[in-house]
């Protein structure tokens, strides 16, 4: 989008977009789901404080951070990806309620003074989702803005293409919504400030900072690892637990309903006959591309994840398979088929050309533009011969009403593999075209002069045909995998059956406790790992059906529609808290309790004990520790647990003294200072250092902060309806 950086009028923005198409193309199509939330929007996504947040609103919300999430990486985004998005949406709005929830009753807002010094100093995140007002050092330029919005408005009264028509209605959108967003940003970033100068400090607290880090002691550490000392000797009873949970209830908060379920996820796999039939395939498209046959009709027509386009591409536009067998091939080097099991496709590769090929282009681009096509090309050859006959490049511009600047392009804006058409032959125009001479084309049925100015930065590309196809299964195989589960359901139909009879039929039963409505799909775990793709019609199921030991019907899912799911409700857990006696939380309690009640034990048995050779005695493991800081937690290889109350006795110690007997989290210690230095190469500044503290101190309570403002919220999601 370095086309839009100076925009000065309203006949170079029509012409230039119209050349500059190939950089960013977006849309805002609904799709089908959306458009039955619209027609039916009696639901909500959720709501904060009581107030609620429909569906339409979410959606148009999520519809808003896709194109910008689009615009700052280019292309499409991966359905992970738009999972992604949704959830940041939702948490984004779920902190600007809870903040703004304060800000209101403290009296905080932003003003328009504030939001427009913030867009003229071009600093704040929200910018980043307009990438295409960046200048050349990254921050954002606020002349380039003023000129679009100026030249856009200027637009509305002059006959545009439809096309350029639709990308300034995009960038208007964006630029919308980055307002929208930037406003958002300030008002966190008030009440930030403010929360922040609620928390101080003092010369005396940053001096013991400053020394936790600095001053590293060395010791020799007898160690008594619990683990040596039998669970037989220690009881647990159902009191001892309880006790336990009283003392730490807050940890066991439920902030909504979860269940624990269990499933089966079958993934339906090619069969060995699907295989021989792909290989049969691939061969015969070996055989075709062998005996040169036109590579991008042939790769392009085929089943390849892959396209190919008749330009050098930078490596990493290549998998990581295809890269490295690249780097060992020679040109035109065809290699026969072969299997990838990293992620199970069969491929071709095709090395055309490695060429070196520039990483930045400087180019102009002058429209010929006029009433139709037959007077732009009239124009153009007009053009280009008073440019030969060696016009002033600025004067044959300034004469049509169009500017002459050039502009750099690089190759996250030129390479793709999903070139085509006109924007692939203006790609290999600025590829190929001799330095400073001028080009004719025809783009979108309007003449345009082109001319290449520069190329700098040359690398290695390859010009390489890649045909990726993945290893499917086929509909009989599909259909088989199908009516086996759905035989082996037949015969059980509640969860007890589920489980008893499932690895008989080389099914696995999988558990999932405390799954919540926000985890998507079944089996979602974290960020990482989303589960089983497609599957909300199964947590929609769990959440609003289901009724404990029950299971659901059989499930087709998947990205590929290649899952076949069963899901059973084992537990509905309440909101409030975790029971004491919960399986989770029964394990947890025991191992302190365990850990408690052996430390007791480790007391009694050692207590005596004053010196080192009076441990190693009593069977003590001696370790020697360097550098232990108060900053940091002293780790005894025999315990393996690190552990703050060894830590705290080593650095209280004098050096030479020997510390009592330490009673840690996993061990109990006998340590002997032999050592204490200064580690730090920095001196001492007690304002640098308190200011880190206030920091600290603020992301620290910050979080819990936030954790009770939401309870407080009673925030409700309900994104897993739709």
């Amino acid at each position: 989008m370095a086309a839009l950086q100076k925009i000065r009028s309203s006949s170079w923005i029509i012409g230039l977009m119209g050349v500059g198409m190939f950089l960013f193309i977006l849309t805002m199509v609904l799709d089908q789901n959306t458009l039955s939330v619209l027609r039916n929007s009696s639901n909500n996504a959720g709501s904060v404080y009581g107030k609620s947040l429909s569906q339409q609103d979410f959606y148009e919300m999520v519809n808003e951070a896709s194109e910008a999430a689009k615009l700052r990486f280019g292309g499409n985004l991966t359905d992970e990806q738009q999972d992604q998005v949704r959830d940041m949406v939702w948490q984004q709005y779920v902190q600007f309620q809870l903040v703004k929830h304060e800000t209101d009753k403290l009296g905080l807002e932003v003003t328009e003074k504030e939001v427009e010094q913030a867009i003229k100093e071009g600093t704040a995140q929200a910018f980043q989702n307009v990438p295409m007002f960046m200048g050349q050092s990254g921050r954002f330029d606020y002349t380039a803005l003023q000129e679009f919005l100026k030249q856009a408005k200027s637009m509305q009264s002059q006959q545009t293409s439809p096309e350029v028509a639709e990308q300034v209605a995009m960038i208007n959108k964006l630029w919308a919504y980055t307002e929208k967003q930037l406003r958002q940003e300030l008002l966190l970033n008030k009440y930030q400030t403010l929360f922040m100068t609620s928390f101080t400090s003092n010369p005396v607290a940053a001096k013991m900072q400053y020394e936790a880090t600095a001053v590293a002691s060395s010791a020799e550490v007898a160690a008594f690892p619990y683990r040596a000392i039998s669970d037989k000797d220690v009881k647990v009873t159902d009191d001892d637990l309880k006790a336990a949970y009283k003392a730490r209830k807050e940890i066991f908060r439920l902030e909504g309903e979860t269940r624990d379920i269990k499933y089966i996820d079958v993934e339906v796999m090619a069969s060995e006959a699907d295989r021989k039939a792909l290989e049969g395939d691939m061969q015969a498209l070996y055989e075709k591309m062998q005996a040169g046959g036109d590579l991008a009709a042939l790769v392009n027509a085929s089943k390849s994840v892959m396209h190919y386009v008749n330009i050098p591409l930078s490596e990493n536009l290549f998998p990581t398979d295809v890269k490295a067998e690249l780097d060992k091939m020679a040109p035109g080097q065809l290699n026969a088929p072969q299997y990838n099991a990293q992620d199970n496709t069969m491929n071709i590769v095709k090395l055309v050309a490695k060429t070196q090929s520039p990483d930045s282009i400087l180019y102009r681009v002058i429209p010929a533009q006029a009433a139709d096509a037959a007077a732009s090309a009239t124009r153009a050859d007009s053009m280009l011969k008073a440019l030969n006959g060696g016009a002033s490049v600025a004067e044959v511009a300034k004469k049509v009403g169009v500017p002459s600047d050039s502009m750099w392009v690089t190759p996250q804006q030129f390479e793709s593999p999903q070139l085509s058409g006109d924007n692939l032959k203006f790609v290999q125009t600025l590829l190929s075209s001799p330095l400073k001479q001028f080009t004719i084309m025809d783009m979108q049925g309007m003449k345009v002069l082109v001319q290449v100015l520069d190329r700098k930065a040359m690398k290695t590309k390859y010009n390489a045909a890649v045909v990726k196809v993945p290893v499917d299964f086929s509909r009989a195989t599909y259909d088989a995998a199908v009516s086996k589960m759905n035989r082996f359901l037949a015969a059980n139909r509640t969860l007890a059956d589920l489980e008893k009879n499932a690895a008989k039929e080389g099914y696995r039963v999988v558990e999932q406790a405390n799954f919540q409505t926000s985890d998507r799909n079944i089996g979602a775990d974290g960020m990482y790992n989303p589960g089983v793709r497609g599957s909300k019609v199964a947590v929609k199921w769990v959440f609003d059906e289901a009724k404990p030991g029950e299971i659901s019907g059989l499930y087709q899912v998947g990205e590929a529609n290649n899952h076949l799911l069963v899901v059973g409700l084992s537990k509905v857990n309440d909101e409030g808290y975790y029971a004491w006696d919960d399986k989770q939380v029964k394990d947890y309690l025991t191992a302190i309790v365990k850990s408690e009640k052996k430390a007791a034990v480790a007391a009694q048995k050692y207590a005596g004990v004053k010196t080192i050779a009076e441990a190693k005695a009593k069977g003590a493991i001696v370790e020697n520790l360097e550098n232990v800081t108060f900053a940091g937690l002293a780790n005894v290889a025999a315990v393996s647990v690190p552990d703050p109350a060894l830590t705290g006795a080593i650095t209280a110690a004098k050096k030479g003294a020997t510390t009592p007997l330490v009673v840690g989290a996993a061990g109990a210690y006998i340590a002997r200072v032999t050592d204490r230095k200064n580690i730090s190469t920095e001196k001492f500044d007690a304002k640098t250092v308190m200011q880190q503290q206030q920091q600290a101190m603020m992301q620290q309570l910050g979080q819990s902060t936030m954790q009770v403002l939401r309870q407080n919220a009673k925030v409700e999601d309900n994104r897993y309806k739709f």
